[in-house]
């Protein structure tokens, strides 16, 4: 069903604002520059789900107002990368406190620390005590017994959340014990944070990876939840966003990780890199089955379930999957030669197969849920709101009966990555 609104985006790369065309570049700057009108660009001490929607944020203005003559806007929207990282220093201020919020508050850490190293001396001064102490928060978060991770340790409800594990969680746990040993002064040893990053991501891909290649959106290490899975605690359904939270994470890792000297040719990188494409082939399959069986590429609320009643293809989840592979094939992490092959040459051809699905799903999304007014803003419909493992029921009712949203600051922001990595395509 198509929204009704003044101007959609065409189905080509390039949009209309007032007959003018505006690239995908210009999109990406134009919908950042959108989320600051509407006020969105600060943390929201409303809700814990702000710590990822903020972190999430501040990559794309990180990403798309890179210092390179793209847009004069950039130096109208850079101000902001210092501003919205302040806004959430005051959010973490104890140690004890902070380990009781979800994994959530680390992407911030990872933020912070990677504004601290490109901005130089006087912005590290600025966010080392809130890095130090979130560093500190998480030596006390809880584990399971196979050393997993609890993604939340909520004390006000321990029987709904102990011993849950989200794959969500990796998108910020990830990156910021990653990059938090690039700091000169953080004592931790690169190769071993790395070692880290890849130990709670494997153990999650290990249970809850189907024969398909997707993953699951998390397990329950007790089973004590109605859902978990009876041999290995599983939950029962593969929700799009968790999946790419988990995918974006493991990407953004493999790019910090890149800049320390030596890294690249550790075994932990290369065992990151290939679990990185195996997660990433599985995708673009489920994009190509999508389309093949609905004429619809785009991520779905329940990925593997295309086309059945009630579901639908989701936004955020949409343009984060785009972002992964359009970057991940230009850093040539998907790919092991030149030629585009991988390790796995025999599911994916080249380099060229896996750019055409990424951008099918831009211009499929795009078209579905963009929508560009008159005096050039943009919103974006078609996010879902958050979903979780609580419950003791997560079926697959209760994720396609999770409501969309309005101008999500996950969905906008995965946007403007989006949009970034298609203009790159012609850069």
């Amino acid at each position: 069903m198509k929204l009704q609104h003044l101007f959609v985006v065409a189905c080509g790369a390039v949009a209309s604002v007032n007959g003018e065309p505006t690239s995908p570049h210009d999109l990406a700057l134009r919908m950042l520059a959108s989320i600051q009108q509407r006020g969105q660009a600060a943390l929201d001490a409303g809700g814990s789900t702000g710590f990822i929607q903020l972190g999430l944020f501040w990559q794309a203005l990180a990403v798309v107002t890179q210092p390179a003559p793209f847009s004069a806007a950039n130096d109208d929207l850079r101000p902001l990368l210092d501003e919205s990282l302040a806004s959430s220093v005051s959010a973490f201020s104890n140690i004890t406190r902070d380990a009781n919020l979800p994994l959530d508050r680390l992407s911030l850490g990872a933020d912070m620390v990677a504004w601290s190293l490109a901005s130089g001396n006087e912005t590290a001064a600025q966010y080392l005590p809130t890095i130090s102490t979130l560093n500190a928060s998480l030596a006390l978060q809880p584990r399971n017994a196979n050393g997993g991770l609890w993604y939340y340790n909520n004390v006000n409800n321990l029987t709904a959340y102990r011993n849950l594990s989200y794959l969500d969680g990796m998108y910020s746990y990830a990156p910021f014990v990653t990059i938090l040993s690039q700091l000169d002064d953080s004592h931790e040893d690169p190769v071993r944070a790395l070692e880290a990053a890849l130990q709670q991501i494997q153990i999650l891909y290990d249970i809850c990876v189907l024969p398909s290649g997707l993953l699951v959106h998390g397990y329950d290490a007790l089973k004590a939840h109605q859902w978990a899975n009876s041999s290995t605690g599983a939950s029962p359904e593969v929700w799009g966003r968790s999946l790419a939270w988990f995918s974006l994470g493991i990407l953004n890792t493999l790019e910090v990780a890149a800049r320390t000297p030596d890294l690249e040719c550790s075994e932990g990188y290369a065992t990151l890199k290939l679990l990185f494409q195996n997660v990433m082939l599985a995708q673009v399959r489920a994009a190509e089955r999508s389309n093949a069986l609905t004429g619809l590429p785009g991520v779905w609320q329940v990925v593997d379930r295309p086309g059945d009643v009630g579901n639908y293809v989701e936004a955020s989840s949409s343009f984060m999957t785009v972002y992964t592979i359009l970057r991940g094939a230009r850093l040539e992490l998907l790919f092991d030669d030149k030629h585009g092959r991988t390790l796995h040459e025999h599911h994916i051809n080249c380099t060229s197969s896996v750019i055409s699905i990424a951008t099918e799903i831009y211009k499929s999304v795009s078209a579905e849920y963009l929508i560009i007014y008159t005096n050039g803003s943009l919103s974006l419909n078609g996010t879902s709101i958050v979903a979780s493992l609580s419950p003791q029921n997560v079926s697959y009712d209760y994720y396609v009966s999770r409501p969309t949203e309005m101008d999500s600051l996950i969905g906008t922001s995965t946007f403007a990555l989006a949009s970034f990595e298609m203009g790159m395509l012609d850069a």
